[in-house]
């Protein structure tokens, strides 16, 4: 992103102001925290024009991994599939890209990526999710060798830059749905990958996993244990991560989310999932989101997404 924006012209200096980082930290590969990161983008963004920016940013993520690690995309283009392909960038995400995570739904026909931020990116985020998704698109053309058959469906509205959507991540675009997410056929997450090897990819995944040095951030550990189960309290969840309650809310509050907000959250992506998108019953949505009382799943629903269930199954 640096080079990007001196390539454009940007003063160097405007560049890192107020993020802690050098010029000689890229030369030296010094480690750089996900908020260096993002402050030198927020500069990038106010220094440079332009509505590529985002899409540029992703694409420089995948050259870089293309050049700097090797091993990374050794464990790419050796898996066995797609499906291989996501395993490995779930194991190495905060390394490549700690702004957001995904979690995945599934049913016969389809897998739905849900984008999440893990760092609290705030007005940041739609950026983050244009870097991401072409970022994802770049991959599957390393994996498969193609660009898979992703359908994006985006929270905001239709952008006046477009073509840059439609140029970077493809014509099946859906703006204004209740649910972030990337869908994609299960056909095509089977498709056989060129350089499948079944040796190299056990062995380049365990290089890579040996040399990973982030592994998740807090808001992506709390949503793990959250969904692991449900019915944690905040105390319990700050004991599982070595906080005391206070420290945990602080931490949070740094991220620009509470406990309550990440609990909701995955009763939004839940409803929205069953609901909005499965259209399922009541008492079939409330057993897959582990509700014993259908009143409580109803009334947790109406909460955390502002909609009854049968106003979210007509949406």
């Amino acid at each position: 992103m640096y080079t990007l924006a001196t390539a454009r012209g940007a003063n160097k200096d405007k560049l890192l102001h107020g993020t802690g980082i050098f010029t000689d930290d890229f030369t030296n590969n010094r480690l750089l925290s996900a908020k260096q990161l993002l402050l030198l983008i927020q500069n990038v963004q106010h220094l440079c024009t332009g509505n590529d920016l985002a899409f540029q940013f992703g694409h420089s993520l995948v050259n870089t991994i293309d050049i700097e690690q090797p091993d990374l995309v050794a464990a790419l283009k050796s898996a066995s599939n797609f499906v291989g392909c996501m395993r490995v960038l779930s194991i190495i995400n905060a390394q490549i890209f700690p702004f957001m995570s995904a979690h995945t739904f599934k049913d016969r026909e389809h897998v739905y990526i849900v984008l999440q931020d893990s760092i609290g990116l705030r007005k940041n985020q739609r950026f983050m999710i244009e870097a991401c998704c072409t970022a994802l698109v770049a991959i599957s053309k390393i994996c498969v060798g193609r660009r898979l058959k992703f359908s994006f469906l985006f929270p905001f509205l239709r952008p006046k830059h477009i073509y840059e959507y439609e140029e970077n991540l493809g014509s099946r675009l859906t703006f204004c749905h209740p649910m972030l997410s990337i869908k994609i056929p299960i056909s095509e997450l089977e498709i056989p990958c060129p350089g499948r090897h079944l040796g190299l990819n056990r062995y380049a995944l365990k290089t890579v996993i040996n040399k990973r040095l982030y592994k998740f951030s807090l808001m992506d550990k709390i949503r793990s244990q959250l969904r692991s189960k449900p019915n944690l309290s905040l105390p319990e969840i700050a004991t599982l991560n070595g906080l005391s309650p206070a420290s945990l809310k602080r931490a949070l509050k740094d991220h620009h989310i509470s406990f309550q907000q990440l609990v909701d959250e995955l009763c939004c992506q839940e409803a929205l999932y069953y609901l909005h998108i499965q259209k399922l019953k009541n008492e079939q949505s409330a057993t897959y989101m582990r509700f014993n009382d259908v009143n409580n799943f109803r009334r947790a629903v109406k909460r955390c997404t502002g909609l009854t269930p049968s106003e979210l199954r007509q949406a």
